[in-house]
């Protein structure tokens, strides 16, 4: 009688144990989730997530993030070093009929997350997208527009794009957000994979 009451006592608090257990930690395939400090949401229906990430960390010279023949597409003028609001380097590119301004981040470690609170859709999302990359613009108006892509969860890629004085004429420049996504994906095609 000892021990078929020692083998229920026992088996009860095995019991109530893994019932705690389950409750205080959810799994997926057999693996606890970390605690990442964002909701829960499945990567797919991240929209800030980065499927295919790109390495910008590797990076000494942003002014090489465009090729010759890509500066001579865009008509854009001699390079010039310069520093973005962060700190890291940064690289500028003007003339009379456009200013471009690129510059790296991985310095914040924040990817998108700040910006598209700040600039995003009102819900915290991108309000656009880059060569497939979640993307959002700010600083927009009618000669200017700033466009940070998230090229991995923790990298944003800045470029500004800019209608200098004799640009204003240029049909191409009417939408200064889409020349800035234009720059930002021709730098996207220069970026290796993660």
């Amino acid at each position: 009688m000892t021990v078929h009451t020692t083998r229920s006592t026992l088996t009860a608090a095995v019991s109530l144990l893994v019932l705690g257990l389950a409750g205080c930690s959810s799994t997926q395939g057999g693996e606890p989730e970390p605690n990442t400090g964002r909701q829960t949401i499945s990567a797919a229906s991240d929209p800030l997530h980065i499927d295919q990430p790109k390495n910008l960390a590797g990076l000494t010279a942003p002014c090489q993030l465009l090729t010759p023949q890509q500066l001579q597409e865009l008509g854009a003028g001699a390079s010039e070093q310069d520093k973005s609001e962060w700190g890291q380097a940064a690289c500028r590119w003007r003339n009379q009929q456009l200013a471009i301004k690129v510059s790296p981040d991985t310095v914040q470690g924040q990817g998108l997350d700040y910006t598209a609170k700040i600039y995003g859709d009102g819900s915290g999302n991108p309000n656009a997208q880059v060569s497939g990359y979640p993307a959002v613009h700010g600083g927009v108006n009618d000669l200017r527009c700033n466009v940070f892509v998230g090229v991995s969860d923790k990298q944003v890629l800045s470029v500004s794009f800019t209608t200098g004085s004799e640009g204003r004429s240029n049909p191409e420049y009417a939408d200064p957000c889409a020349m800035a996504d234009k720059v930002a994906g021709l730098v996207l095609s220069n970026l290796p994979p993660a």
